[in-house]
């Protein structure tokens, strides 16, 4: 069954992402542009393997218990995925209004998808989202994410995290602190990760 495409939420270089409808269900579509400087054939194959590859990750972190969008449809050919629409909020609005989110539980939530080799290579309180009534999480867009992933991308991942509650939140080590804790709980190798989040930053302070 063909979806609905209701209206555009972002256009970004690779992909457009869109509110609609599928099966009477709200859902999001999220479909991989074409690129004219590529040549069509690769164009195509790389398109074509991104979309597969999100829609894995996604997969993978929904059999580790962390909670991602159910995936309804995936056509490679049209290089679009169809989602489920999740009722929430940014993690990030909702911190600035003073919403527990429960940071410890994303912590372990990161720490499952770490132990299991997965980094979602854009960690922000942008990408992880609230329901401030059923009191759920959901971790959305993995086009950046990666499996059998080193610790120094691991540590990538938790560093985007800090710099985002760094740059718009009062309190910001103290949040990280939290994430931290429920981190170290699920993640086995958590300290090996850790040391590369210090490397990381010292990087950017002497540059």
């Amino acid at each position: 069954m063909e979806s609905e495409w209701d209206e555009i939420i972002t256009k970004g270089a690779e992909a457009e992402v869109w509110r609609g409808s599928w099966r009477e269900r709200k859902v999001i579509i999220k479909k991989r542009v074409k690129k004219g400087y590529r040549h069509p054939e690769l164009d195509e194959k790389i398109r074509k393997m991104r979309i597969r590859k999100e829609a894995r990750l996604l997969t993978e972190a929904r059999n580790l218990g962390v909670p991602v969008p159910i995936i309804y449809d995936l056509d490679e050919i049209e290089t679009k995925m169809v989602i489920e629409y999740f009722e929430g909020d940014r993690v990030l609005d909702c911190i600035e209004d003073g919403v527990d989110v429960d940071l410890k539980k994303i912590g372990r939530f990161i720490g499952r998808l770490h132990d299991a080799g997965i980094t979602h290579g854009d960690l922000t309180t942008s990408n992880i989202l609230f329901d401030r009534s059923e009191k759920t999480h959901c971790f959305i867009d993995f086009s950046l994410g990666e499996k059998e992933s080193s610790k120094e991308m691991m540590g990538v991942d938790l560093h985007l995290l800090k710099e985002a509650l760094v740059s718009v939140h009062d309190d910001p080590l103290e949040l990280f602190e939290e994430v931290m804790k429920g981190y170290e709980e699920r993640c086995g190798y958590h300290s090996e990760v850790v040391d590369w989040l210090e490397k990381i930053e010292d990087r950017g302070r002497y540059r």
